[in-house]
C-alpha cells in the first residue's frame, strides 16, 4: 500500500492521497514528499517545485533480510544505520561518502541488501543524530521536511534500519550512449511493478524492483568463502612482508598473492571479479599486529574480446583502490580506472596471433613486477575461451602469473554452453598438459621472424595453486537462454558500447567546431558528437608539390598539430598493418608499397592504436613519397585509441579525432591498425540529414552498401544479427540498395 504527503508553505499537509491519483504537478506551489510502503521497502521521496533549486531526492529505509533491485544511475550515501551489500561491498554509515551508482537493463540489476546478522554490532541511533546528518547533506528546509518524514516511518518500524539517502546522477556520457537505437533502453525504468511510482522514477531517473531475483545481481556461499580465502591469504602475505623487512631482508622475496579466474563465456567471470573487488575493498580491514594494510588491487586483464577496463583488443594492468559500482562500460567514465600499462594486441580473438598475445601478455605482467614493494595482490581475469588453443593459452596464463588461487567457474546442465567447462585445473591436470610451445617471438630481426621452437615439459612441475569450484549464477538456461536479461546484449554490441563510452568519456571536453553550449549541455548522438571534434593534423610522409583541395584546407584551418619532439621538422609517425586477413595482404607489410596514396587508403576510417614504439623497430624510407613502417606488430606500450578522421594524400596528412591528453601524444612514435573495428552505429547511424535529400534521391551512406566498392583499403566486417548482411567494403556484382531506403 502507499499514499502521499502534500506540504504547503505554512507547513500544513493532508494525509491519505492514494499513489495511482498522484500526479506530479511540478508547477505548484507544494512540494510532494511521497511514501510508498510495502512489506519490506520505506521510500520517501521529495520532488521540489519548478521554482525551487532544490535537487530531489529519495531516502530508502532498508530492514534486516530485505533484497532489493535496483535500477538507473543514482548517487548514495549510507547515512546512519547497520552495514548494507551492494554487489558484493560492505558499506558501512559514513554520510561524508558517496558513490555513484549505475544499473542499466543489460547487466544483471544492482541489488540492495540487509542481513540480520549486522544488527549485532549495530548501534541504535537517535532523531538528532538524523537531523544533524541531514542538515550536513541538505538545505535547511528540505532537511526539516524530510527529517520528519524519516522519523515518522521509524516510530513504525520494529527492526534497525538502514538509512540510504540516493540523489540523480546527471551523466552526459550515458545520455549520449542513449542516442544509439541499439542502447535507447539502456536505463529505461519499468512502467509497471516499480517503485516508486512510474512517473516519478522518470522524474528522478531511479526506480526499485521489490524481491526481482531473476534480474538482480545474486551471490553464492562459495562467492564468499573464496573471498574470505583470498583475504586469508593476502593477510599471511603481509604478515611475512613485515618480518622480513625487520629482519632486513629483501621483500621481493616473498611473492604476493595471486587469485586467477577462469571460465566459459557468458558464466559470470566479469560479475565474479568485481564481487571480489568490492568485498575485498570494503571488507579487509587489516588490524593485527605486524600487518600491513591493503587498499587497492592490481588487476591484469587478459580478456581481449570483452575487456573489464578498457576498449576490446588491449591487455592491461589496472590499480583498483575503491569498490565498482557498474558493468565495464561505465568504468571508462572514471578517470582513477586508467590502466597502468595497456597493450594493443589489435584483435578480440588470440587466434589472429597466439604467439603475439603471449608476448604481450608477459610485456603487461612484467609492469606487475616493476611495482614498488609492498605490491597489492593481483587478480588476473582471463577470455571465456576454453577449447583447443583456447585452453592451450589458459594454461600459458597460469604459468606466467602463478596463481595462488583458480577460481573456476562452471555451468550446470541447465545453462547453454555447459559443453565449454573447463577440466579441474588442479595439479596433476596440469602436469598432463602443454603450454604454448612457441617461445621467443618478441625477439625478431627487422627482416624475418625466428621462432625457437621447444616443447615445454609440466610433467615435473610443481604447483601448490588451490582450486575453488564456483557454481555458474547466470540466469540463462537452455529453454530460455535471454532470461538474465529483459534488454538483451550480445558481446558484439557490448564492445561497441564500451568502445564508446572509452571515446565519448576522452572526448567530452574536446574542441569543438561548432560552439560549445556549457559544460551541462547534452553532447548528442555519439557519431555528431565525434564528428564534431577538432582532430590533430598528423605528418605521415612529406607533402607533394602539388596544392592540396579545397575540403583539406578547411581541415589544414582548424585542426590543432601536435608537439613535435625536439623541434623536429620532419618528424613522422610510423605506420603499422597488423594480422591482415584480407586476400589483398599476400604479403608482409615491409614488402607491400609503402606510398602515400597507399597507406592512408588503408587507415582511412579505421581505428588505430597510439602507441609509443621503439625507435629500433621503426623502418624508415628514402623515398621522397613514402611512409615510415613497422614491419611487425610490435609488444609496445599503448597510449589510447583513435580514429582517421580524413586523409590528405597531397600533404601527407592523417587527421586523427582522438582523446588522448597533449602531454601523452608527445610520446607517440607510431600507429597500430589491427582487427578492432569501430562501432557499427559509425556507419548506420551517421548524421545525415534525410529530408533534404528526398528531392535528390536515396541516401548513400559512406562506406557501406551492396554497391561495387573495389579499391585500395576495402574489407569486409562481419555481419551482425538485426543488421544489414551486406559486408562494409565488400564487393557484390549484384545487388540492390532497397535495404538502405528507410535511412
Amino acid at each position: 500500500m502507499s499514499s502521499a504527503l502534500v506540504v504547503d508553505p505554512s507547513g500544513e499537509g493532508r494525509r491519505g492521497v492514494d499513489r495511482d491519483s498522484l500526479q506530479l504537478d511540478r508547477k505548484s506551489s507544494s512540494e510532494i514528499i511521497t511514501y510508498t510502503l510495502s512489506k519490506k521497502l520505506r521510500l520517501i521521496v521529495y520532488v521540489p517545485n519548478k521554482s525551487s533549486f532544490c535537487q530531489p531526492l529519495c531516502i530508502l529505509l532498508l530492514v534486516p533480510n530485505t533484497v532489493c533491485s535496483f535500477i538507473g544511475k543514482a548517487r548514495l550515501v549510507h547515512m546512519i544505520g547497520p552495514p548494507i551489500h551492494i554487489l558484493g561491498a560492505t558499506l558501512k554509515a559514513d554520510p561524508y561518502v558517496s558513490h555513484v551508482l549505475f544499473s542499466p537493463n543489460s547487466h544483471a540489476l544492482v541489488t540492495f541488501n540487509q542481513f540480520s546478522a549486522e544488527l549485532e554490532n549495530a548501534s541504535l541511533f537517535s532523531e538528532n543524530d538524523l537531523d544533524s546528518i541531514l542538515s550536513s547533506l541538505l538545505p535547511a528546509t528540505v532537511a526539516n521536511l524530510v527529517s520528519a518524514s524519516v522519523v515518522h516511518e521509524l516510530v513504525q518500524m520494529s527492526s534497525c534500519p538502514s538509512v540510504l539517502l540516493l540523489q540523480p546522477f546527471d551523466c552526459r556520457i550515458t545520455d549520449s550512449l542513449m542516442n544509439v537505437k541499439k542502447f535507447k533502453d539502456l536505463f529505461s525504468l519499468e512502467a509497471c511493478g516499480s517503485l516508486p511510482d512510474f512517473q516519478i522514477s522518470r522524474f528522478l531517473g531511479f526506480g526499485f524492483l521489490e524481491c526481482d531475483d531473476s534480474r538482480g545481481f545474486r551471490v553464492s556461499p562459495q562467492m564468499f568463502r573464496l573471498s574470505s580465502k583470498f583475504k586469508a591469504l593476502v593477510g599471511d602475505e603481509t604478515s611475512l612482508n613485515v618480518v622480513t623487512s625487520t629482519n632486513r631482508t629483501p621483500s621481493s622475496c616473498s611473492t604476493n598473492p595471486v587469485l586467477l579466474i577462469a571460465g566459459p563465456k557468458s558464466a559470470g567471470k566479469s560479475s565474479l571479479l568485481r564481487f571480489i573487488i568490492n568485498n575485498f575493498l570494503t571488507h579487509n580491514q587489516i588490524n593485527v599486529k605486524n600487518k600491513l594494510p591493503v587498499s587497492s588491487l592490481a588487476v591484469l586483464d587478459c580478456d581481449i574480446g570483452q575487456p573489464e577496463f578498457t576498449p576490446s583488443g588491449l591487455i592491461s594492468l589496472t590499480l583498483i583502490n575503491r569498490p565498482l559500482f557498474g558493468p565495464p562500460f561505465t568504468h571508462q567514465l572514471f578517470p582513477d580506472l586508467k590502466p597502468v600499462r595497456q597493450c594493443f594486441v589489435g584483435c578480440i580473438t588470440p587466434s589472429t596471433a597466439p604467439q603475439f598475445y603471449v608476448d604481450c601478455l608477459a610485456y603487461v605482467f612484467q609492469a606487475y613486477n616493476d611495482l614498488p614493494e609492498p605490491k597489492p595482490p593481483l587478480i588476473v581475469n582471463t577470455m571465456g575461451w576454453t577449447q583447443g588453443l583456447g585452453l592451450t593459452l589458459l594454461i600459458e596464463q597460469i604459468l606466467t602469473v602463478k596463481p595462488d588461487i583458480i577460481a573456476q567457474i562452471q555451468l550446470n546442465n541447465e545453462q547453454p554452453g555447459v559443453r565449454s567447462n573447463l577440466p579441474i585445473l588442479d595439479s596433476s591436470t596440469l602436469r598432463s598438459m602443454q603450454g604454448w610451445n612457441l617461445q621467443a617471438s618478441f625477439f625478431y630481426t627487422p627482416k624475418r621472424v625466428s621462432f625457437e621452437y621447444c616443447i615445454p615439459d609440466l610433467s615435473d612441475r610443481v604447483f601448490k595453486h588451490e582450486v575453488v569450484i564456483i557454481p555458474s549464477l547466470s540466469a540463462a538456461t537452455k529453454h530460455h537462454p535471454e532470461a538474465s536479461s529483459k534488454f538483451h546484449l550480445g558481446a558484439p554490441d557490448h564492445r561497441d558500447l564500451t568502445m564508446l563510452a572509452y571515446f565519448m568519456a576522452t572526448l567530452e571536453n574536446a574542441r569543438t567546431s561548432l560552439p560549445a553550449h556549457g559544460p551541462k549541455s547534452p553532447l548528442g548522438h555519439p557519431v555528431a558528437h565525434f564528428l564534431d571534434c577538432l582532430p590533430y593534423r598528423v605528418p605521415l610522409a612529406r607533402a607533394s608539390s602539388q596544392s592540396t583541395d579545397s575540403a583539406s584546407t578547411i581541415f589544414e584551418e582548424n585542426a590543432p598539430s601536435p608537439q613535435t619532439k625536439d623541434g623536429d621538422d620532419d618528424f613522422q609517425l610510423a605506420v603499422c598493418l597488423m594480422q591482415t586477413k584480407s586476400t589483398l595482404f599476400d604479403q608482409l607489410f615491409h614488402a607491400l608499397p609503402t606510398d602515400v596514396e597507399t597507406v592512408f587508403a588503408y587507415l582511412n576510417a579505421t581505428l588505430v592504436a597510439l602507441c609509443a614504439v621503439p625507435e629500433d623497430l621503426i623502418e624508415k624510407s628514402s623515398k621522397p613519397r613514402s611512409c615510415a613502417i613497422i614491419p611487425f606488430s610490435p609488444v609496445c606500450e599503448c597510449l589510447g585509441l583513435a580514429i582517421c578522421r580524413a586523409i590528405d594524400p597531397a600533404a601527407g596528412i592523417l587527421y586523427l579525432t582522438t582523446g588522448v591528453p597533449e602531454e601523452s601524444l608527445v610520446k607517440v612514435t607510431g600507429i597500430l591498425r589491427g582487427r578492432v573495428d569501430l562501432p557499427h552505429c559509425f556507419f548506420l547511424e551517421q548524421p545525415i540529414s534525410v529530408k533534404g535529400c528526398e528531392e535528390t534521391g536515396p541516401v548513400v551512406l559512406p562506406y557501406l552498401g551492396p554497391m561495387e566498392t573495389q579499391g585500395l583499403g576495402r574489407t569486409g566486417l562481419p555481419a551482425r544479427r538485426s543488421y544489414p548482411r551486406t559486408l562494409h567494403h565488400e564487393f557484390h556484382r549484384s545487388g540492390s540498395s532497397e535495404m538502405f531506403d528507410h535511412l
